[in-house]
């Protein structure tokens, strides 16, 4: 069987659209630290701690995808009766 040629705007999409979420969700955690450091006077304790909940939740983000990914193409595979 020969491998299913895939819709470049479809991925073009996908890509762009956790591109986006990626760099919101850490600049969401960075920005926010540094303006809780300067209401809070704390260093730069918060802006670490924000930028690192913003990495993590972009991890997160980027595994979800990759297992809905993954199910999606098991499902392909799988034999019309057997679902």
């Amino acid at each position: 069987m020969a491998p299913k040629k895939q819709n470049w705007a479809k991925s073009l999409t996908m890509a762009l659209n956790l591109g986006t979420s990626v760099a919101a969700v850490i600049a969401i955690g960075l920005f926010g630290g540094r303006w809780l450091d300067a209401r809070f006077e704390t260093g730069n304790l918060l802006t670490i701690l924000g930028f690192l909940l913003g990495a993590a939740t972009a991890m997160k983000i980027l595994w979800d995808r990759m297992m809905e990914r993954d199910r999606e193409a098991n499902e392909e595979h799988q034999e019309p009766g057997k679902k």
